[in-house]
């Protein structure tokens, strides 16, 4: 009996970590999954494009809008608490996707969704490292991230093989029971916790000012062409006075959104845009390719996702690599090779057309991947090594709000930019010169990286 007791805490932590990672890594599948599903979904439902692109554009708008102010509010009425709303938001999101016959209903889906991932993100980090002892939080914090990236990279396989064999529909609804299991192995297993040391101030006017701005913002980019230039002009001057606002806002608070000192730090700034341009790169890329894969080349969802595995696996392959070999200091070399290789599988794949080479398709998505691996880590550390470490939350936070406000304005400015050209082919030409674009300031941002010399004293 005492043997069995003590064991009884290190079983009852483990089932505790199960339940916080095969919620976040259930997240990270359906992103991919949904969007290498997209041609299936709008060919059986008849949703035009537009409708499509919104429906990601919410999960990206609202997890911009929410994801710090989630890490705060659970620290304030307890992380378990909170990370249950999250999964349950998760569920219900995909319960209506399944459910859906409409855009209307996709877009609802994606909205809890959206939700549902701004809570569990920043929750379950939390909530992970409280379970390890301070010598193996960093480890425990590679293991949740691994853990997502294996999702994310498995995605559009998993999405195609599901839509295949079970159809569409199951690609929302075949993560349910894992996001129950979950639930109930929180619920059971999982202590609850607050910031009783430094309990922080949920920034609320910030939370609205950044969701208005960039909702407002993405509207009018998005809609242009269907609004009156008046309605698309008075869209840009709302944006424009409620990132003034926020901005006012974060000099006034305690714990803004977005930091002002953070802003300022040429360090964080630059690591933070080339981070930005990454997620922009990979929310277009991931949204539009599948389209180029099934629509325009014929292919199959399970023959999709195959050949997109060309960009997952060696950010698999690649990331624990790189990671034992930059610091600080040189970041900005790997994450500088990283746009190279954006640049150039952008600039590839601009030339593809319905008659390209499966290999050059694949070549050109490897480089992507090689890419991304080179970037993802480096200007992470960067901006987070610029910070002193009570504020490395914060910063944190504000880092990853700027990657999905990146992938949001990715969403919208590609998508748009391939529905305003026709054919099809041809659009994604156009879009895939958006890319080349953002691949440039990538670089430029990275070069802004590099340390300045010191100066030698005479």
């Amino acid at each position: 009996m005492k043997a069995r007791a003590g064991r009884s805490p290190s079983f009852t932590k483990l089932l505790s970590i199960i339940g916080i990672c095969s919620g976040c890594v259930m997240m990270g599948l359906v992103f991919t999954m949904v969007n290498a599903t997209i041609p299936v979904i709008q060919q059986a439902l008849g949703v035009p494009l537009h409708q499509m692109q919104w429906m990601m554009m919410v999960f990206g708008l609202i997890n911009c809008a929410f994801l710090v102010t989630s890490g705060r509010l659970a620290d304030m009425l307890g992380r378990k608490k909170v990370f249950l709303v999250g999964l349950t938001s998760s569920g219900i999101g995909m319960l209506i996707g399944g459910l859906s016959h409409s855009g209307i209903g996709l877009i609802t889906s994606m909205s809890f969704a959206g939700l549902g991932n701004a809570i569990l993100l920043p929750v379950s980090q939390a909530m992970l490292v409280s379970e390890f002892p301070e010598a193996q939080k960093s480890h425990a914090v590679g293991i949740w991230a691994a853990a997502i990236a294996c999702a994310m990279a498995l995605g559009p396989l998993v999405g195609g093989i599901i839509s295949i064999e079970f159809g569409w529909r199951w690609v929302f609804w075949s993560v349910i029971p894992v996001f129950i299991i979950s639930l109930i192995l929180i619920a059971l297993f999982s202590k609850d916790s607050k910031n009783t040391v430094d309990p922080p101030v949920g920034d609320y006017k910030g939370m609205f000012f950044l969701g208005i701005g960039l909702t407002t913002s993405v509207l009018a980019a998005t809609e242009s062409n269907r609004f009156p230039w008046v309605v698309t002009a008075l869209l840009s001057l709302i944006a424009v006075l409620a990132f003034l606002a926020l901005w006012k806002n974060s000099k006034t608070i305690t714990h803004p959104i977005l930091l002002p000192q953070l802003i300022r730090n040429r360090t964080f700034l630059s690591a933070s845009v080339g981070s930005a341009c990454l997620v922009f790169y990979i929310w277009a890329t991931f949204f539009l390719l599948p389209i180029y894969l099934q629509e325009v080349r014929q292919l199959s969802s399970l023959g999709s996702g195959l050949i997109m595995l060309a960009i997952t696996i060696p950010v698999v392959i690649l990331s624990p690599i790189v990671g034992k070999r930059y610091q600080a200091h040189n970041a900005w070399i790997f994450a500088l090779a990283g746009f190279i290789c954006l640049l150039v599988s952008s600039t590839v794949q601009g030339t593809l057309d319905e008659s390209s080479q499966i290999f050059l398709i694949v070549l050109t998505l490897l480089i992507f991947g090689v890419g991304y691996g080179l970037i993802f880590g480096p200007t992470a550390t960067a901006a987070i090594s610029t910070v002193p470490p009570h504020k490395a939350g914060i910063a944190s936070g504000s880092f990853v709000t700027v990657q999905e406000i990146g992938g949001t304005l990715g969403l919208a400015l590609v998508v748009t930019t391939v529905r305003l050209h026709t054919p099809l082919m041809h659009g994604l030409q156009k879009g895939d010169y958006v890319l080349i674009g953002i691949s440039l300031i990538g670089c430029i941002a990275c070069l802004f990286l590099k340390p300045r010399a010191a100066k030698r004293s005479r």
